[in-house]
Formats: C-alpha cells, structure tokens, sequence
C-alpha cells in the first residue's frame, strides 16, 4: 500500500478531522453547560468526534486510515464491538466489578445509547495502536526468536480455559483473569492455523504489535475513564481491594487491565476475521483487496450474536444498572406547582436546582418559584444525595428515611450499619437497598470531597 500512496497524500490533513472537533466540542458544550438530556449523551460526542480526530492524525502521519481506506473494516468493527464487549457485561453479573447510573428511563432509548456506545470498544483498542505505528514507534522492533513449543502453546490453550471458567466460579479471587478469557484460546487457535498471533510474533522476533497494541490500550484506558468521570450516565468501579486509589472512577492497578483488553480484542477479532471474513486483517491498508468472501455463517453467527447480547442487556437492567437520571417528577417533596413554579424559573432539572441554590443562594431560587426558602434549602441538600456518585432519587429517599439528609452526613458512617439501616428503610419502600459496595463508594467519595461528586 505505501508504494500506492504519494508523498503529498501523507502529509494532507483529511477533511473529517473537522466533524471531528465539532463532535468533541459540542460534547464539551452539552457537558459544561449542563444542558439538559443532551447531556446525558456527552460520551457519544466525546468518542466519536475524539476517534475521528485519532483517525486523520493516522491519515496524516501514513497516507491511509480506517476512514480512507478501510471503511467496511471499520463498519465490521463497529458492529462486532457490542457482542464482544456484551461478554463483559455477562461476566459482571458475576463479578460485580462495576455498575451504571443516570441511565435515560426508556429502556429501549438507553438500549440505542449502550449500543452505539459500546460500537467503539474495538476501534479504540485498535485505533491507537495504529496511531502509535503512524508515529513509527515499534514497527522495527526485533528480538531473539523464541521456538514456540508444544509445551508453550499449550500453556495458552489451557491457561485460556482457565480465565474462562475461573471468574464464574471464583470471582472474588480471579476477576482480573477475565480479560485473559479473549487472549489464550483465539491466540492459540490463530497461531496453529497461520492467522496473525502473538505466539508467532514471538517466534519471528517482531514485539512490534504486541507493544503498539500494549501501549495503544493503555491510552485508550486514560481517554475512556477520562470520558467516563465527566460523564452523566456512567459506571463506577467496586473492585474487591482495589478501592482505595483511584484516578477518575477507576482503581489505579485497574488501568493495567486496558492493555490486556486491547491485545485480547487483537486475539478475538483476527479469530473471527479467519474464519468468519475471509481472512482479511484490519492492520492491513488494502484489506478490503484481499479476499471479499464471508463464510456463509458470517450472517447466522453475528445474528445470534446480537441476539445474545440483547439478553445481556436485559439482564443488565436489573442487574447492573443502579439508577435512572433524576427528574423532579420523582421528588415526592415537591408539588405539580411546586415544579411548574422551578420550570418558570429556568430550573428544570436537578443538577440545575443543585448549582442554582449553590450560586445564588436558596433565597433567590425561592424568590424566583414560589418555593419556601426553606424548601429550597431542604431541597438543596437533598439534591446533592441524588446527585452523589450517581445515587439516584430512590436510594437518596432511603438515606434520608436513614437520618442521612446532605452528602456531608455520609462523612465518618461506617458502610456495613448503614447498610443495614438502608435494608431496613426498604421494607417500607417499593424499592430495593443498594448493594454493600455502592455505600463504600459514596461514603469514600464524601469523605474525599466533602461534596458531590459525579
């Protein structure tokens, strides 16, 4: 392909880094500004405006990206991303490592949002390990080849197995071999049928992809979590002893699991290209030359696929999924009036009311809707519980059925009573308590920051 593209095609900046920077911006914008709904879809914005920008700097750096060259590899990408990232989310009914709040109510528009979402999961694994190669880092890397043997390969195959059945049956002490469980088996089986691996990387001396892929994933990491912690729908983290240290929402060894993720997500779609695309290899500028053919169960198998990861996210409704995006309709504290009189007012969410009083005091918001001053102070502080960690409307009703009435209550609890105290007050609600691992994270949070914390 390099000898196909001219040198002044290298060094032209594409069009699309454009839509690029308006997409990231106008994320920005609707995050910032809090505007109300669109909000919520600040990570759309952010990923796909920040891989288009990622893709023109591989354009300029190398005269071919995805978006100019490989179009229906990238399409590929994005669809075969949400099953591959679905096994993830079923694995987590296990382990219990993270779970989602601020979800929209529709359960079938926040399906659209998780779906388009999770379509990114591969391109940003593989956009920046070609992003390193545009740069040319590790691409003339060699070392001393290693004869793969028997032995060796086998211990991929077998250790593989092991970081598949273990999680489920073990979690609390294996959850980190999770994202060894799309690494050992499809390397293994790529290796012995001549596709693309990591064993034989090895065995020729070339650490080149595996580096870039490393490197690539670890920044990928940094730019999700990034994203994530400014985010209105969300995950936060529950890792068992890992709680302590965190940047952004995710524990600081955490991060050690993006590299793995990106080099599983190599292992697993080079599989699928084998045996389910003709052969055909995203690190390649003319892959869409080589051979066109699907194999005739390209089309069945991504069906059962999506059909499968249309069970998971049911099941991740009820399960991993901890709260919706507070609406006022939920306060029972406030009147049909009551919330007229805030809407007049220009406050037609929670996050606005919470700002508003701490900007101009609860007397000018009172003045401005009706409401009693002190309501709105009551109000106030029970807004900064709805909107701490993500909690929710409901489980803030339960806190304060606890005695808990502000985030700085939460300062100095120990989790397991209020835990308890938190099951008792839902006998008497519609509603379940939250897990033992959710009040850990609000009262670090609190004790953190001593305020809300999104």
């Amino acid at each position: 392909m390099s000898a196909s593209v001219g040198i002044s095609a290298v060094r032209k900046f594409p069009w699309w880094w454009i839509p690029g920077i308006v997409l990231l911006g106008t994320g920005f914008v609707f995050i910032s500004q809090d505007v109300p709904a669109v909000n919520v879809f600040w990570y759309v914005f952010a990923w796909y405006g920040y891989l288009l920008i990622i893709d023109a700097i591989i354009y300029y750096n190398q005269g071919h990206s995805f978006l100019s060259h490989r179009k229906i590899e990238l399409g590929e990408m994005l669809l075969w991303s949400v099953p591959f990232w679905f096994l993830f989310e079923a694995y987590n009914f296990v382990l219990k490592n993270w779970y989602y709040v601020f979800a929209l109510h529709s359960d079938w528009q926040q399906g659209i949002f998780a779906w388009v979402s999770f379509a990114t999961v591969l391109p940003a694994c593989f956009f920046h390990a070609e992003l390193l190669k545009s740069f040319g880092l590790f691409t003339k890397m060699k070392t001393t080849p290693v004869r793969v043997s028997k032995g060796l390969s086998q211990f991929f195959l077998y250790f593989g197995a092991l970081c598949i059945i273990l999680p489920v049956i073990w979690p609390g002490a294996t959850f980190w071999m999770v994202w060894g469980s799309i690494l050992g088996i499809p390397d293994y089986i790529n290796y012995r049928n001549g596709a693309p691996s990591f064993l034989g990387d090895l065995e020729q001396g070339e650490p080149g992809r595996l580096y870039r892929l490393l490197g690539g994933g670890m920044i990928a990491g940094l730019v999700w979590e990034g994203f994530n912690y400014w985010a209105r729908c969300k995950w936060i983290y529950t890792v068992p002893g890992l709680e302590e240290w965190k940047i952004f929402e995710m524990p600081v060894m955490g991060f050690l699991g993006f590299p793995v993720l990106a080099v599983g997500a190599f292992a697993t779609y080079t599989l699928l290209s084998r045996y389910l695309r003709g052969g055909r290899t995203w690190e390649r500028a003319d892959s869409e030359q080589l051979n066109k053919e699907r194999s005739r169960w390209y089309w069945p198998v991504l069906g059962i696929a999506m059909g499968l990861s249309v069970v998971v996210y049911l099941g991740l409704l009820d399960i991993t999924l901890q709260s919706r995006r507070p609406v006022f309709g939920e306060y029972t504290q406030l009147t049909a009036g009551e919330i007229a009189g805030l809407n007049r007012a220009g406050v037609v969410t929670p996050e606005q009311l919470f700002h508003e009083i701490r900007a101009n005091g609860s007397q000018a918001i009172a003045q401005e809707s009706g409401i009693p001053t002190s309501a709105a102070d009551s109000l106030q502080r029970f807004t900064s519980l709805v909107l701490h960690k993500g909690m929710g409307v409901h489980q803030a009703r339960l806190l304060t059925s606890a005695g808990i009435n502000s985030v700085t209550d939460l300062i100095g609890r120990k989790a397991d009573s209020l835990y308890q105290s938190l099951q008792e007050q839902a006998e008497f609600h519609d509603f379940g308590p939250p897990r033992l691992a959710e009040v850990h994270v609000w009262i670090r949070a609190a004790e953190l920051a001593g305020g809300t914390k999104r």
